[in-house]
């Protein structure tokens, strides 16, 4: 029996962008804008990495328009009939807009391309209702009441009769969070001991918005044997405390209770990278580049279904690709700074079912 496949990808987009609107205000007042021919340019490059990519879903991050979106998908199945590429087209085009975006002054969403329905969806950005709090046990006073950007839910078909949840994700980056007005936002200042603290204050929020993560990922899985899929732009590394907080705890080594180890696996999230590299000789999974320093900071974990060291999975995690020629080292003299490009390598995890 041919085994029935699926594939997943996360894919960074760097501020997909209506033309000629404003994003972004600049440090002396002026703001971010795309011409029309710069926009189109970057339209170009966007659809020819998904064509390359053909991928059945694809996560995206710093989409601030919904008609940004369509043009993408548009110019995608436009060129998959000009090269003549056998490759359908996205019919589900869904952009999760942020809630602290306004006209004058957009702010990045996410957004969702598939080739099969979506069934459900939601999004969780205002957690005022029911906030994440760190109390003295932790030695912080701490409350977080939203999210910088939305965690955005679709659940699909994936084929063999199977229905899964792909959550998207894109938290706080390591970027110091500093008042627009504070001496220390110009690095010509050299406010060190600001500036640290500004780097805590920006993984604070990332710690809290992975935890607000982990809490939607525990409501979906635990007792549940829907397959489930945690996609996006993390901002940290695989074994970063943040991403660690999202992906659960694995059970002691040495635990004997059958019961306490099937519980804590039920809740548990696997990198597809890592998964990968268990079985591979070599690969790169570089998806950024940041003042010399390579990292692999866009992540796919997968639940227990479709881990290769679970007995009753449902399927296989067949490989992971990355997408990152285009990501270089900018320090290096005369490397090209392109701004119709991504600043991030795609992954695409290609997925089967057991027959």
């Amino acid at each position: 029996m041919a085994r029935q496949r699926f594939s997943i990808a996360t894919f960074n987009v760097k501020n997909l962008v209506n033309p000629e609107t404003n994003y972004y205000q600049k440090r002396d007042g002026t703001w971010n804008r795309y011409s029309t021919a710069e926009f189109e340019r970057k339209i170009s490059w966007l659809a020819q990495q998904l064509l390359d990519m053909d991928a059945d879903h694809v996560c995206l991050q710093e989409v601030f328009h919904q008609e940004a979106l369509q043009r993408l998908a548009d110019h995608h199945a436009g060129l998959a009939v000009e090269r003549g590429v056998n490759q359908p087209r996205y019919s589900e085009v869904l952009h999760f807009a942020n809630d602290r975006s306004e006209t004058d002054d957009p702010s990045p969403g996410l957004a969702y391309l598939g080739r099969a329905p979506v069934l459900r969806q939601r999004t969780v950005q205002d957690l005022s209702a029911d906030p994440i709090v760190l109390g003295e046990a932790s030695g912080v006073n701490y409350q977080l009441n939203a999210t910088s950007r939305p965690i955005a839910m679709v659940e699909v078909g994936l084929g063999a009769g199977m229905t899964g949840w792909i959550l998207n994700t894109h938290l706080k980056s390591k970027r110091p969070m500093l008042d627009p007005d504070s001496e220390a936002d110009n690095p010509a200042n050299m406010l060190f001991l600001d500036r640290a603290k500004g780097a805590v204050g920006s993984l604070v929020l990332r710690a809290g918005e992975a935890l607000a993560l982990r809490r939607e990922l525990l409501a979906l899985m635990r007792g549940n044997d829907e397959p489930v899929f945690v996609v996006g732009d993390f901002n940290d590394e695989a074994g970063a405390v943040t991403t660690e907080v999202i992906r659960g705890e694995a059970p002691w080594r040495h635990e004997r209770n059958a019961d306490i180890k099937r519980g804590f696996r039920d809740v548990e999230l696997y990198s597809a990278a890592r998964a990968h590299l268990r079985r591979s000789e070599k690969a790169d999974f570089t998806t950024h580049v940041f003042n010399g320093h390579h990292s692999t900071i866009d992540h796919i974990f997968l639940s227990r279904e479709f881990y290769f060291r679970n007995r009753d999975r449902i399927g296989d995690l067949d490989y992971v690709r990355a997408f990152n020629d285009h990501v270089i080292d900018k320090d290096f003299p005369g490397a090209p700074r392109e701004r119709d490009a991504s600043d991030h390598g795609q992954l695409v995890a290609h997925f089967s079912f057991v027959p």
